[in-house]
């Protein structure tokens, strides 16, 4: 099983990135809002917020978007990590990134 994280250098275009991944067969993502350390510290912690000024897109929130990916070699996930970069690097400008993890997970136990 594999964890997928979309990392999107634009939160305007979400859907997107999903229906991207849809082509390429990753299931459907869960989308979490990321904020960078500093743009947390700035907003959290008054001594800090001059870093806001020193880091170009402090205030900026990302999404990353996450699915789990299971019944696959790591040398197919590998070319589809691969593919789905070359498609997002395609872009103007670019999408994001695209890293997969292996992860193991116990096996769900459904009562039906």
């Amino acid at each position: 099983m594999y964890l997928l994280l979309t990392i999107l250098d634009h939160v305007d275009q979400p859907e997107r990135a999903i229906r991207r991944l849809r082509e390429f067969g990753i299931p459907e993502p869960l989308v979490v809002r990321a904020r960078s350390a500093e743009a947390t510290l700035s907003a959290e912690v008054p001594v800090f917020a001059g870093l806001r000024g020193l880091v170009l897109g402090a205030d900026e929130d990302r999404l990353i978007l996450v699915s789990l990916l299971s019944g696959v070699s790591a040398e197919e996930v590998e070319r589809l990590v691969q593919r789905v970069q070359l498609e997002m690097d395609a872009d103007d400008p670019p999408m994001g990134r695209l890293v997969a993890l292996p992860v193991i997970g116990a096996p769900l136990h459904r009562r039906g």
